[in-house]
């Protein structure tokens, strides 16, 4: 049994009390009555701060997705703008590349037109890693009709410029020493003087024209072609007229009887990567 001041009959008289309480404003109103509109608009202005903080916080969080989304829409858009921009610089790059390209065959046909020779051109395939031997690999063998001993000649602006030697052969591919090789000798000639002299490679990539008499005027400047002929022991095994390069200096020899005159080479064989291989020519 419960006294007359137990809690529980207390908190059960309170929940009563606070039933009847809302019930009566929840009549009061929905009544029409004066005193029930006056409280509607009392209530109505009391709850416009909660109700606008919560129309507030609604028109945040739907801006707050607007965002996030507007965030994803452009990182979409940066992400094909990046995608279209590497395939752009890529198209430029291999057009880039294929002008150079174009624009070397041109040479190389000019040269072709120019010289009365057979000429097959040719890629450089391989290099020598070392810095001892100027010898590469070329794209064309004993199929292509190549053999040992053929003269190589490379585009110095135009002209047709001596490059090498054709020194191994396969079914399809070949070994070409550079003129620039410490094992090469070409019987050359001044162009100015008509000196005759041999041009030997020299290490670094460089020439160097030496057994010049020092009767014979050689100037810097000048330029040195491929003679053509044989000069005592040394045979040419080169056409004549073949473009060398041009001397940089001249120095008399110890011996007092001849000179070397320093001779820069007309092709940067270092970097040339296409070539003509000289298949048949007529001596003149």
């Amino acid at each position: 049994m419960y006294g007359p001041s137990s809690p529980n009959r207390r908190s059960r008289a309170g929940l009563w009390f606070a039933s009847f309480t809302i019930a009566s404003l929840l009549m009061l109103l929905a009544s029409s009555t004066e005193p029930a509109q006056t409280l509607q608009r009392v209530t109505t202005r009391a709850l416009d701060p909660v109700r606008g903080a919560i129309m507030g916080m609604g028109e945040g969080v739907v801006g707050l997705f607007g965002a996030l989304g507007e965030i994803d829409r452009l990182r979409s858009e940066n992400d094909r703008l990046r995608g279209e921009l590497a395939g752009a610089e890529q198209r430029i790059t291999e057009l880039s590349e294929a002008a150079r390209e174009n624009d070397e065959l041109r040479d190389l046909l000019g040269i072709v037109e120019a010289l009365e020779m057979e000429l097959l051109p040719v890629r450089i395939i391989s290099r020598d890693p070392s810095n001892l031997a100027w010898e590469a690999g070329i794209d064309a063998g004993t199929d292509h009709g190549l053999e040992v001993g053929m003269p190589v000649v490379g585009n110095a602006d135009g002209a047709g410029a001596l490059a090498g030697t054709v020194i191994a052969v396969t079914a399809d591919t070949a070994r070409v020493r550079f003129i620039v090789d410490t094992r090469s000798v070409v019987i050359a000639v001044d162009q100015a003087s008509r000196a005759l002299g041999e041009v030997h490679g020299q290490p670094g990539g460089q020439l160097v024209m030496v057994n010049v008499p020092v009767t014979e005027a050689l100037a810097v400047g000048d330029t040195v072609v491929s003679a053509g002929l044989i000069l005592g022991d040394e045979a040419s095994r080169y056409p004549g007229g073949l473009l060398i390069g041009r001397i940089q200096a001249v120095e008399p020899d110890p011996n007092a009887l001849t000179q070397t005159a320093f001779v820069r080479p007309a092709i940067d064989l270092g970097s040339v990567e296409r070539l003509l291989v000289v298949l048949e020519f007529t001596q003149g």
